[in-house]
């Protein structure tokens, strides 16, 4: 998984690339340490070039809003589509996150 990280204005946008799974739990929880000295008022996490998200992936993603709620910030997911987009829907997930087209 590739991970990139902007900041512009007070908004951090972290962009994956790859599968977002079991494999990449370690990367996450580096990016989600991470975040807990980012000052910012928003994180938007960008899963455009997402293909595919586990229970594992979906779980790293409820860390980091918690992490990020913690220090004050708000979360959104954006550009979710396919089977991301699906998973997202199956289970719910706009009861858990602020979700962007």
């Amino acid at each position: 998984m590739k991970i990139a990280i902007a900041h512009q204005n007070d908004i951090l946008t972290v962009t994956l690339e790859g599968v977002l799974d079991y494999t990449s739990s370690n990367q996450m929880e580096s990016l989600i340490g991470d975040l807990k000295v980012i000052k910012s008022s928003r994180v938007v996490f960008d899963l455009a070039k997402v293909p595919r998200v586990d229970s594992v992936g979906l779980g790293m993603l409820h860390l980091a809003k918690d992490t990020i709620l913690e220090h004050g910030a708000t979360m959104v997911l954006s550009g979710a589509v396919g089977n991301v987009q699906r998973l997202f829907e199956l289970t719910d997930s706009s009861q858990s996150f602020e979700i962007q087209k």
